[in-house]
């Protein structure tokens, strides 16, 4: 298991378009996102509390809001929290999160993304 070894740059709540909750709720600490995942025009929101929110706005929608709060695309479906990767296992090709889901990284976003890890050691087993 590698780890990720820095905090977010903004730890605050923000308060993100069509986000409800089933408390109604439409503003979220970051660092309770574990990742998201488009589909289609809709965004699917994981959280840490195994909960899932789905809202009505495309994932690109989200990318300039969450980036700043230590969010990184890592495929045209999925937006990562970088800052939740210390409980990933991570390999070259995808990322698995403790609740099983595997995420790949593509092809075209992999080098960028073996750079940012780099500069934080986060390093990939030897193949």
């Amino acid at each position: 298991m590698t780890t990720f070894l820095s905090t977010t740059p903004f730890e605050s709540m923000v308060n993100l378009p069509r986000f409800q909750t089933k408390d109604g709720e439409n503003r979220i600490d970051p660092k309770r996102i574990l990742f998201l995942r488009a589909q289609g025009n809709y965004t699917l929101f994981y959280l840490e509390t195994g909960e899932q929110v789905l809202t009505t706005l495309p994932l690109r929608s989200y990318v300039p809001l969450l980036e700043w709060h230590g969010f990184v695309r890592i495929h045209k479906s999925y937006l990562v929290n970088l800052g939740y990767l210390q409980h990933c296992t991570i390999d070259r090709i995808s990322i698995t999160f403790p609740n099983g889901k595997i995420v790949e990284i593509a092809r075209r976003r992999r080098n960028k993304l073996i750079e940012l890890f780099k500069m934080h050691k986060v390093f990939f087993p030897a193949e």
